[in-house]
């Protein structure tokens, strides 16, 4: 296992301080700006990368170590009798039912000593480091990741028989290249995007300075092996596996990486795991009856596509729970925007600038509904609605005329939305069943583009049908 050679993190660190300097940056820039930012911020990692590609560390290939890896957990206490891991596509894997499972049968017992947690973490050569480090106390995925590298560069390391059956790369946003990262373009995932790229960016600059600087992490001979790929590995692995379990004494959560556990894939339907203090065990029960032979899935939780996208990277298309956000505001150069203000703040306790959910289920939320009505108002609403202000709901309700105009505000927003995207629901949809995609990537994008327009679709028909 080749260190990575003084001269070559000589050539790398001018480079990782004009990223740091990039990733740092705070000024609110126009969409025109991001774009520009980002691309010279994936610009100077390519460069990183370049510099270190002949360094990186190998991945094992973890098609040969699933029967250590089953040993493992077993000599640990794990019980998994239920159910194997198998490859369900090219390279993706899931839990295969080995014999009938009822519903709320459990079918998986993890203890806590086979995962990696913030207290192993704590308890490991990073103890030190974090208590004293900034970033690893008020991170704790940070904290995990860190831990992961440490135990991926020790060959004894007891989680090795883990570490072995992880993939070697993910489909997150941070393996997206900037042409993919375009075909993003006006989807509402964008923010979230762009401040993960930046803040993992900065992060990989940090430690990198870190391992150089710091005598006690220079001991712990990460820095020896550091690299972006390596990094990106390590935080696309928490951010997609992570898990929360209670601590030791039961008293918080704590972030975590379950071996076995983590292979189980997303499906609707409710929450289905809980936690024995008792044997300090993870339970893990069936959220519905699996026969001999069917892939065993469970529910990740209430969350939306982009979410998913973008932290776990997939995108149930069947998802109940999805949502987008959409951002609205009340421009300084409003000439109304004193009274607006007024309404607002003094009035009706509410921010200037909000997001807004909406939904295929709710259309559009009171909360959403009343910002859009205070948008809309003409100088005559606004000084009896402030002059109203003990009655104020009920003012805003009375004014059918007012309810009408801000639908009808939603709407032309709406619209604005979808012309900003590069396609059209209909031509993402032909994409869908007749393009043969050259990456994971391309096929999630076109996806979550389907997804989010199908909401855009059904709020703007809702307001059409409501303003007529």
């Amino acid at each position: 296992m080749a260190k990575i050679p003084r001269q070559v993190k000589d050539k790398i660190k001018p480079l990782v301080q004009k990223l740091l300097d990039k990733c740092s940056n705070v000024k609110v820039l126009t969409r025109k700006l991001e774009w520009e930012e980002i691309t010279e911020i994936l610009k100077l990692v390519e460069l990183i990368q370049n510099i270190e590609k002949d360094h990186r560390h190998p991945f094992p290939d973890r098609n040969v170590h699933w029967d250590k890896f089953y040993s493992w957990c077993r000599e640990n206490g794990a019980d998994f009798d239920a159910v194997k891991v198998k490859e369900i596509s090219d390279k993706n894997f899931g839990l295969i039912a080995e014999k009938d499972i009822k519903e709320n049968d459990p079918f998986l017992f993890i203890p806590r000593k086979i995962m990696m947690t913030e207290n192993s973490a704590s308890s490991s050569r990073l103890g030190p480091l974090i208590s004293k480090d900034p970033v690893l106390q008020h991170m704790p995925n940070v904290q995990v990741a860190m831990h992961l590298l440490l135990e991926f560069i020790d060959t004894n390391s007891f989680w090795k028989p883990y570490i072995n059956i992880l993939p070697s790369s993910y489909d997150t946003i941070l393996y997206f290249s900037l042409p993919e990262l375009q075909e993003l373009q006006g989807s509402p995932v964008l923010d979230e995007a762009f401040k993960l790229i930046r803040s993992v960016a900065r992060q990989y600059c940090y430690f990198f300075q870190l391992f150089q600087n710091d005598s006690y992490a220079r001991s712990l001979n990460i820095g020896s092996y550091f690299t972006f790929e390596l990094y990106r590995w390590a935080v696309s692995t928490v951010m997609t596996r992570q898990n929360f379990v209670p601590s030791p004494d039961g008293r918080q959560k704590v972030t975590a990486l379950v071996p076995l556990f983590d292979m189980c894939n997303h499906i609707g339907g409710k929450l289905s795991t809980d936690f024995n203090l008792e044997k300090d065990s993870l339970v893990s029960y069936s959220c519905k009856a699996f026969s001999t032979g069917d892939e065993v899935c469970m529910f990740y939780g209430a969350r939306t596509n982009g979410e998913y996208f973008v932290h776990n990277a997939f995108v149930y298309p069947e998802n109940e729970n999805d949502a987008l956000e959409i951002k609205l505001g009340i421009s300084k150069s409003d000439p109304l925007y004193s009274l607006r203000n007024d309404l607002c703040n003094k009035t009706l306790n509410f921010p200037l600038n909000d997001a807004f959910r909406i939904s295929k289920e709710k259309y559009i939320s009171e909360r959403l509904l009343l910002f859009l009505k205070i948008i809309v108002m003409k100088s005559d609403e606004l000084q009896h609605a402030i002059s109203e202000a003990d009655n104020i709901h009920t003012v805003l309700e009375k004014n059918s005329d007012l309810n009408h105009r801000a639908l009808r505000f939603l709407r032309d927003r709406i619209q604005l939305l979808l012309k900003s995207y590069r396609t059209t629901l209909e031509e993402d949809e032909t994409i869908l069943k007749s393009s043969v995609f050259e990456s994971n990537h391309q096929q999630l994008i076109v996806n979550l583009r389907i997804c989010e327009k199908k909401i855009f679709h059904c709020v703007y028909d809702y307001c059409c049908k409501n303003v007529e």
